[in-house]
């Protein structure tokens, strides 16, 4: 029985921890999928209420999953995409919320656009560094984990982690340094 189907149990049965022990392993891949929909559009505080709700969701619907499909990561995948969605359709859009006095310069706005596109591009570029590296990447630079525990949910040795994380930063940057080139 693997480590997944044990957790699905886990959170079938409620039992003391299997939530938090599934919010520690998905909490990366649930926050990019929904932060893909709804990152470029909505603030950092709404990306993150979304990825909690997917927890509160799943949590709520534990009692509901099949044990013999067992995969909660694809599980995760469905319901991240279904609550984004959702928070995006009850979004009215911040620009019509806005008022005069409130809105940003037209400079800061393109600041913050341009921003958005190059942290956008950047992601799409470690999403194809492939698995297991885009995981590594997101781990250790987007959430700021230890290469320790990086190493305990990933099941890979710290030293290859580390290798990982120095090709691949050296394969970004002659990908970035050859785009420059082009413009």
């Amino acid at each position: 029985m693997t480590d997944e189907e044990k957790l699905l149990i886990n959170l079938k049965k409620r039992r003391r921890g299997s939530l938090e022990k599934a919010v520690d392993i998905y909490t990366p891949y649930v926050s990019v999928i929904v932060y893909n929909i709804i990152g470029g559009i909505m603030t950092k505080e709404d990306v993150e209420e979304a990825v909690s709700d997917v927890f509160v969701s799943l949590w709520k619907s534990a009692g509901e999953l099949d044990v013999k499909k067992g995969c909660i990561r694809t599980y995760l995948g469905a319901l991240a995409r279904n609550c984004a969605r959702k928070k995006l359709r009850g979004f009215k859009g911040a620009y019509a919320q806005l008022d005069e006095s409130a809105a940003a310069s037209e400079e800061e706005l393109c600041a913050r656009l341009e921003l958005d596109e190059e942290r956008a591009m950047l992601l799409e570029l470690i999403k194809d560094l492939g698995e297991p590296d885009c995981e590594i990447f997101l781990r250790y630079y987007w959430y700021n984990e230890r290469i320790s525990k990086i190493s305990d949910v990933t099941g890979i040795c710290k030293s290859t982690i580390t290798t990982k994380l120095q090709r691949g930063r050296k394969k970004l940057k002659e990908i970035l340094t050859k785009r420059e080139e082009r413009q």
